[in-house]
């Protein structure tokens, strides 16, 4: 086994010692509006929930090289609403295919041949078919690191779910390291 000081090694090491030990990562496959009206659609894996009372997440969205924001960071903090979509092994290629760099004012879902369902309090959209999506309201953006990211908190504001997500998670998918990605296969209940 090796062992590094962090402050003394390479910032790609440090990286791919954080995708590949922090695994499985969740992901958001975030939908947001623009002020035009496009529909952005973008998976991210620096996710997860921090509190249920209330309902808050949180997602780190990164900035292009040139340090401009990506789409769904400049539509989360000129809207302060997005939808996390729930990835099951049906949507892992299509959502693979969402992550590339589309034009601001193309629409993912149009491209890529998804359908919408309209949100119940939020203007962006959620995908048609997946096991859950969350619509989430800004509570607050933090730049964080020296890249810098926004670790955009969202407040839970409407779920919508399957009945049998309650019972078992088989069929979602997580980020591991790299472009590899798990599906949930096996389950280990410990309830006496």
């Amino acid at each position: 086994m090796r062992s590094i000081k962090v402050s003394e090694a390479e910032q790609k090491l440090v990286s791919k010692l954080i995708f590949n030990t922090v695994v499985p990562r969740p992901i958001a496959w975030i939908t947001t509006v623009s002020a035009g009206g496009v529909v952005n659609l973008a998976p991210f894996s620096f996710y997860n929930a921090i509190t249920t009372k209330p309902p808050l997440i949180l997602v780190s969205i990164g900035k292009r090289k040139d340090g401009s924001l990506k789409d769904t960071g400049r539509n989360v903090r000129e809207t302060g609403e997005f939808v996390v979509n729930v990835v099951s092994r049906e949507f892992l290629e299509v959502m693979h295919e969402s992550g590339r760099d589309f034009p601001p004012d193309v629409s993912e879902v149009e491209a890529l041949g998804l359908e919408v369902e309209d949100s119940l309090l939020v203007k962006p959209p959620r995908i048609k078919g997946v096991p859950a999506a969350l619509e989430c309201k800004v509570r607050e953006i933090l730049e964080l690191g020296s890249t810098p990211m926004d670790v955009v908190v969202g407040e839970v504001v409407a779920v919508h779910y399957l009945e049998e997500l309650l019972e078992t998670q088989k069929g979602i998918v997580g980020r591991l390291g790299g472009k590899r990605y798990i599906i949930v296969e096996d389950e280990v209940d410990l309830a006496d």
